[in-house]
């Protein structure tokens, strides 16, 4: 039997879009290691991408046009159609899904990434625009895959109460986590306090992700000001702060003089983000709507427990194996969880410590469960 190609296509694979650009690879490195060969093609322009030429990678570098609109994949595809078994298409409200369509009908999957999430029903101009063009293109363009791809039960219950119709469209729900890799934590740890040497000897809460109103950022701001006896805690966010609602927030911190108790880190990667993850007492996504959270998984991984609002996906597998703390996705119980964190003893933070590596290694690790690869074979 001849080995089984896949391709995934992605308008992006820059790391600083979040999670889909993260975890992508670790899905391709997954199959890779069950004997299926999963190449990644992307449109926008080439990332420096470091995975020791483990997996390939195409870009296309055809960035002119919004929403994933390109010449150059129309044609790549047309050539290479009959190139791989199996196509799967990651997100939705692009011209990906629509140009799959039309040229390898019944040969794709897709994965929605949260994007049907309830949470954008709420987003007045865009939902109206959503809804126009999911009545006249991406409905059908879902409903000819042979199946919706989705990553945690709480996104498959959420779809009943999203703001477009999604009767007839087939789902299947798969494993999804990190693959992972051999780290120096001690050495990532190093490189982190000698990059940020004012936060050494102090301990802190570390929200790291895109900074984007979803995750509900601002929420932990305000109700980190709250706070008045903090013992010395500290919050850090790790982000792309070149957007408007980053700069809100920093003007809310000068505002309310938190620059001692709130510092802004932008965008952190490799051993220097896998550092800052370790380092800190917990992590922390309060987020209004995450169909997985992948910066949640990498911080179980590393064996720090999380802070993180019930409307993360996988939020009760965190809660079952007492991996940390769940919060609702407003000001005051995001408030009473980082007190409970200032205050919290070494006992009980080291067993969630614990908790939260094993929860990783059951529920998360790629390198062990080989069901999504399983599943892909049968299929084929």
């Amino acid at each position: 039997m001849n080995k089984i190609k896949i391709l995934s296509i992605i308008d992006s694979l820059s790391l600083r879009d979040g999670g889909p650009s993260h975890s992508l690879i670790d899905m391709a490195l997954a199959n890779k290691a069950n004997d299926i060969q999963h190449d990644i093609l992307y449109i926008g322009d080439k990332e420096k991408i470091s995975i020791n030429k483990e997996i390939k990678i195409i870009s296309l570098e055809d960035s002119k046009f919004k929403y994933g609109f390109s010449i150059k994949l129309i044609l790549w595809l047309l050539n290479h159609k009959n190139s791989y078994n199996l196509f799967i298409i990651h997100g939705i409200w692009q011209f990906i899904t629509l140009i799959s369509r039309m040229i390898i009908p019944n040969k794709y999957l897709v994965f929605t990434h949260g994007m049907l999430d309830p949470y954008f029903g709420k987003e007045n101009f865009k939902t109206i625009k959503k809804k126009i063009y999911w009545n006249l293109f991406e409905r059908k363009n879902l409903l000819m895959a042979k199946y919706v791809l989705l990553n945690s039960a709480k996104e498959l219950t959420q779809l009943n109460k999203t703001f477009v119709n999604t009767k007839g469209i087939k789902y299947k729900l798969v494993n999804y986590g990190l693959f992972p890799r051999k780290i120096d934590f001690n050495k990532c740890e190093k490189k982190f306090s000698k990059k940020f040497n004012f936060i050494n000897r102090k301990r802190f809460i570390l929200f790291i992700g895109r900074i984007h109103p979803k995750k509900g950022c601002f929420l932990m701001v305000k109700a980190f000001a709250k706070i008045k006896n903090i013992n010395n805690f500290k919050l850090l966010i790790a982000g792309d702060t070149n957007n408007l609602y980053a700069k809100e927030i920093k003007n809310f911190i000068i505002k309310k003089k938190l620059h001692d108790k709130v510092y802004f880190l932008n965008f952190l990667k490799d051993e220097i983000k896998w550092g800052a993850i370790r380092k800190a007492k917990y992590t922390i996504l309060p987020s209004h709507g995450d169909n997985f959270g992948v910066s949640i998984v990498e911080s179980l991984f590393a064996g720090t427990p999380v802070i993180c609002s019930n409307k993360v996906g996988i939020s009760d597998i965190i809660r079952q194996n007492n991996a940390g703390i769940i919060i609702s996705d407003n000001i005051n119980s995001i408030k009473l969880a980082i007190e409970k964190v200032v205050n919290i003893n070494q006992k009980k933070r080291d067993l969630q410590s614990s908790n939260s590596i094993k929860c990783f290694n059951n529920n998360f690790n790629l390198k062990k469960n080989h069901s999504f690869s399983n599943w892909l074979k049968e299929i084929l």
